[in-house]
């Protein structure tokens, strides 16, 4: 009797795949009502600190509106530290995607916490 013939499953296989970050978060996430709201929200002080710019060049920066969302969110859920924070945005797409890194993260609200006290 000959082997049967079953596709393996190799679990340490990277897949590359378009993904509609929309449709991953439910509609009455929280985040949803964040993004909401820091959308509304006059953000004219946290744009002002960037210095890179299509004339000037440089690495392109997160959306202050993301950071400041992923900033409220992580304090929703009892998060206070910028690498849970870039952790969790691995693997929940409510953090955000495309997610920064905990140091660009902990840069900004070193950066901007004045603004986000007031």
């Amino acid at each position: 009797m000959s082997e049967p013939l079953i596709r393996r499953i190799n679990r340490e296989q990277m897949l590359w795949r378009a993904v509609n970050v929309e449709r991953l978060i439910e509609e009455d996430h929280p985040a949803r009502a964040i993004w909401e709201l820091v959308g509304r929200l006059d953000l004219t002080g946290f744009y002002e600190g960037i210095e890179c710019s299509a004339e000037e060049g440089g690495r392109p920066t997160f959306d202050p509106r993301l950071l400041i969302s992923l900033w409220i969110y992580a304090y929703s859920q009892g998060i206070g530290s910028a690498r849970e924070v870039a952790r969790r945005c691995e693997w929940e797409p409510a953090q955000g995607m495309p997610h920064p890194r905990y140091s660009a993260f902990s840069r900004f609200i070193t950066r901007v916490k004045s603004l986000l006290m007031v």
